[in-house]
Order: structure tokens, then sequence, then C-alpha cells
């Protein structure tokens, strides 16, 4: 996963550290993971939709995301940045190994809590689909991981104790590791299309279709910025004073796809409860002004009386709401005249 600085490079460079900054960046995104996913599991136990695996899966990977955090952090306070000339010892070779394995598994983690929320609301051969995708990007992962502890074929720095005994040429594994970051990026952008492809058959409005959509794909973004981190580190990193600088921004990058993949699943669970605030605090603010006016909502059209709307429609899709009821205004709304009434509507399949 880091670029390895060469136990032959006897030259002696004053290294700019980026301690500071990768702990600024690593711990900013976690704080934002932990908040969202705070969210997520509070809505969830709140509204008595309980917990499904795609959470308990989640909530696995931000255990592995906070470790690996940790770790990173400790790599860079006790001796990542060498001076001197200084080499790695054993120990600094042994926690970037194991901080290298945890950035994969959670990259796997995360996008398998995906790929479990979408199997709830696809049919039979979109679930044969996801379950390859599930199953082949968690045994990339594996090999993956596995060469991470494998030595080099000609290269006696990497002839050491603590490595497996068997050795790959350098090319396959660079290649391979690259590979597998590519397929992340294949799978991000294929998970990002089953909800359009789920979703727009749904009898809704196009509006909330694509409202819908947007939020259940956000993982694009993580894939394009993975595919940039993987062109940014294909320009190499040459031997200069911003080395482990170079380096230090890798491990935020990687820190980010973990991380962002975590916040982009937890924002369609909690856009009802937004918009549900948003609506209770609108209708405060309205009522507050105790003018008597009626007051029309953005969505309506000057209408005659007899076509005012004295109650609002709830519908009761328990699975893409989330639980929480989504009002649909096609008039215009005399406050004093609302009466909360449910409708018997046709709800979809579940969605956690």
């Amino acid at each position: 996963m880091q670029l390895l600085p060469r136990d032959d490079d006897d030259e002696i460079i004053n290294y700019v550290s980026p301690e500071k900054q990768v702990n600024a960046g690593l711990w900013t995104l976690f704080a934002g993971a932990t908040v969202l996913l705070f969210l997520r599991l509070w809505v969830k136990l709140t509204r008595r939709h309980g917990l499904w695996y795609d959470d308990y899966i989640l909530t696995a990977s931000w255990i592995i995301l906070l470790l690996n955090n940790a770790l990173i952090s400790h790599e860079y306070a006790t001796g990542y940045v060498t001076q001197n000339g200084a080499k790695w010892d054993d120990r600094m070779h042994i926690l970037i190994n194991i901080s290298s394995c945890g950035t994969l598994i959670g990259q796997a983690l995360t996008k398998t809590a995906f790929g479990v929320t979408l199997l709830r609301i696809t049919n039979r051969w979109q679930q044969g689909v996801l379950w390859f995708c599930i199953v082949t990007m968690n045994l990339y992962m594996i090999a993956k991981c596995i060469l991470q502890w494998a030595k080099l074929c000609d290269e006696k720095s990497y002839d050491v104790w603590y490595r497996l005994d068997f050795c790959v040429a350098e090319k396959f594994r660079d290649d391979f590791k690259e590979g597998g970051q590519v397929y992340n990026v294949i799978m991000d952008f294929a998970f990002a299309a089953f909800p359009w492809m789920v979703t727009w058959k749904l009898d809704m409005r196009r509006n909330e279709k694509i409202a819908l959509c947007i939020t259940m794909s956000l993982g694009v973004i993580i894939a394009i910025s993975t595919a940039v981190r993987t062109a940014w580190k294909d320009d190499g990193n040459k031997r200069d004073p911003y080395y482990y600088w170079r380096n230090g921004m890798s491990n935020v990058w990687y820190s980010s796809e973990v991380a962002g993949t975590i916040m982009v699943q937890c924002i369609p669970v909690l856009r009802p409860f937004l918009r549900e605030v948003h609506a209770s605090l609108t209708s405060k603010r309205l009522t507050s002004t105790g003018d008597g006016r009626r007051s029309v909502t953005w969505l309506s059209k000057p209408t005659s009386s007899k076509h005012r709307i004295s109650e609002l429609n709830f519908g009761t899709n328990d699975g893409f709401n989330f639980g929480f009821n989504e009002t649909k205004c096609t008039g215009a709304i005399e406050l004093k005249s609302i009466h909360e009434e449910s409708r018997d509507d046709k709800s979809v399949k579940g969605w956690h």
C-alpha cells in the first residue's frame, strides 16, 4: 500500500515530516464518518427499524478505521520519517504491513456493506451479480493482504523472518495491487448503477426518483477519488525532501476511501429524517407568525378554495424512505385544516 524507501539508498536527505497534516486528515475524516454512522444507527434504532447486516458490517468497518488510524498515527510518532540516513527497523516494517492490510480490509468491508444493502431491493438476477461482485472483491482483498507479507524474489532486504516463506516478482506484486485499486473503482461504479435500475421503475414522482438515486449513488464520488489517487501514485515517488510527505498524503487518500464510503452510505438513511426535521421547523416558523394568513407551499399553485387540500397525504414507503413518512403536496394547504391521517398506499420492498 505505502511507498517504501529502498534499503540500499544511503543518500542523506533532510525529509519534511507530514505528521501534523496526516493526523489532521485522518482524524477529520474519521470524525465525519463517526457522526454520520452514529446518526444512521440512532435513526434506525429510535424509529424501531432495528439494525441489519449492512449496519453491522459498517460498524465493523468503522472499528477497523479507528484502529488503523491510531496505528498510522503511532507510526509517524515513532520514527516513520527517518533522518540522517537512518533505516526502518523490523518493528516499523511490521506496523506498516499491518496498517496496509487494515486499509485493504476497510475498503472491502465498506463496499461489501453497500452490496448487502442492495441485496434487499434487487431481483434474483441482480442479486446474483451483486454476490459475484461481493465475493470477488473480498477474494481480491485477501490475496492482496497475503502479497503484502510476501517476499520479493532476488531482493535480500525482503528475506526477513516476519515475511511469508514464498516470493513473488516485484512487477507482478505492483501490478496486482494496482489491479485491485482499479477493481475497487469498477465496483463503486457498478454498485452506484443498481439504485437507478431499481428505483426508476417505481411509481414515484420524477424528482423524487432522481433525488433518491443520487443519494444512493454517492459512491461514484469515492470511485472518482480512488481513480485520481491511483493515477497520482502512478507518477512514482522520487527521493527528495518531500518523499515522506507524499507518502503521508497517500495515507490520507487511502483513509478517505474507507471513511468516505461509510459516510455516503449513511446519507440516504438520514435524508427522510432531515426532511422531517425541516418540515417540523418550517411548520413551527409559519405557526409562530400568528397573523392568521393562509400559507402556500413552494410546490403550490394558486387555486380556488374548493381545490384546497384539507389534509396531507402520507406515503408508506417504509423501504426507500427508511421508515419516515414523506409528504406529497399538490395544492395550496391551509395550516389550520391539516389532519394527520395516513393513506393506504402500496409500499415498496424494504430497504435499510
